[in-house]
């Protein structure tokens, strides 16, 4: 018997589960890569020349899907659907190459409109657009996975071919990205606000602070809290 048949049978014995289905398995076998694969990226941002971690609060975004299910959405803002409500926390890690690319990495952790469990995880290539004394804006680009709690079982749902079944629902959009504003509040500090990919069909707004592990203080040479 091969080591993910008896994990298999273990997960069976603690959880009491006659039948685990292997695809659940083997997503859980993938995200346990996922993670490890994201403690490394975090950790290397301590060793770059310059590198920040940041966490945000999202929550509002906006649908410009066909929102076929919105009639049975449990957290909405309008009758359509098209404004959504599905409170978070977003994570990410960045490292500089340059003073203005760097490589992101984000983790998202929500509550969706049907309020279920949903994630997403983005790697981008960003761009610093400009810097101007303590105001910068930045734009990213790059791939992005969606993954949700199935809504199949969910009475009144509607196929919207969107997600792959299963029981995790998932989409990868192979072409994702984000807008972010930062405003200078210290050396080590800045408060942030992003426009970013929060579902397959639409782009949502967080606001948050970016801690620098690391920076130059070029960042903001005209700032008075420099000299």
């Amino acid at each position: 018997m091969d080591k993910n048949k008896r994990l298999i049978i273990l997960i069976q014995f603690f959880f009491k589960k006659d039948v685990i289905n292997e695809k659940v398995f083997e997503m859980m076998f993938y995200a346990k890569r996922l993670l490890l694969a994201v403690c490394i990226c975090m950790s290397a941002t301590l060793c770059m020349a310059q590198s920040n971690i940041s966490a945000a609060l999202t929550g509002l975004g906006i649908d410009f899907g066909d929102r076929t299910n919105a009639p049975i959405y449990q957290i909405k803002a309008d009758n359509e659907g098209k404004i959504q409500l599905e409170p978070g926390i977003r994570l990410g890690g960045e490292i500089y190459a340059s003073d203005i690319t760097s490589i992101k990495f984000a983790q998202t952790i929500k509550l969706d409109c049907m309020k279920k469990a949903a994630f997403s995880t983005q790697v981008m290539l960003r761009f610093r657009v400009f810097k101007i004394y303590k105001h910068s804006l930045s734009v990213g680009i790059g791939p992005c996975g969606f993954y949700r709690q199935t809504w199949e079982e969910s009475e009144g749902y509607v196929e919207d071919n969107v997600y792959h079944s299963g029981s995790f629902q998932t989409k990868i959009c192979w072409l994702s990205g984000e807008i972010e504003y930062n405003y200078y509040l210290s050396k080590k500090n800045d408060l942030s606000f992003a426009i970013t990919h929060s579902n397959p069909e639409s782009v949502g707004f967080a606001i948050g602070i970016k801690h620098w592990i690391s920076r130059k203080s070029s960042h903001c040479n005209t700032c008075p809290s420099f000299h």
